[in-house]
């Protein structure tokens, strides 16, 4: 069974996954199995009352519930209200941009020979992009996300 974490308990592991160094109030939402592994999570931070950056991770070879995915989407947009959440993804990373676009995210911007992985793909989403909190096949789930 899989189940959600919005502790701050998996900070240091996500951290450490996704090489980030997040400022005291950053928040984090992990999904995790029965025995308390991680198999995935978002890292918020930067947050200014309009816009959030997130940097997701989901561990290679597994897939988070979708109660995870709708509570990812729901705590930036209706519980901190934001407008746009702001992504940052590596220009090689096929696969976490594919996924990024498929829940509505857009390239808004990139930089050109960023790093040795190549360019930084800038994205962002807003509330109305969202394919998660907007669309019906997903609306139970967000429903008791919501409500949570």
């Amino acid at each position: 069974m899989k189940y959600v974490d919005c502790t701050t308990l998996y900070m240091p592991f996500l951290c450490k996954m996704l090489g980030a160094y997040p400022t005291i109030y950053a928040q984090c939402v992990t999904c995790v199995d029965d025995k308390g592994k991680p198999l995935a999570g978002v890292l918020y931070d930067a947050y200014n009352g309009k816009s959030i950056n997130a940097h997701i991770w989901v561990e290679v070879g597994e897939t988070p519930s979708r109660e995870w995915y709708a509570a990812i989407f729901d705590y930036p947009f209706n519980k901190l209200g934001v407008h746009k959440i702001l992504g940052q993804v590596a220009g090689n990373n096929e696969e976490a941009l594919r996924l990024d676009k498929h829940f509505g995210f857009v390239e808004e911007a990139r930089i050109l020979d960023y790093s040795d992985n190549g360019d930084l793909v800038l994205l962002t989403m807003t509330k109305d992009q969202c394919r998660v909190l907007n669309s019906p096949r997903w609306a139970k789930i967000t429903q008791r996300v919501e409500a949570a």
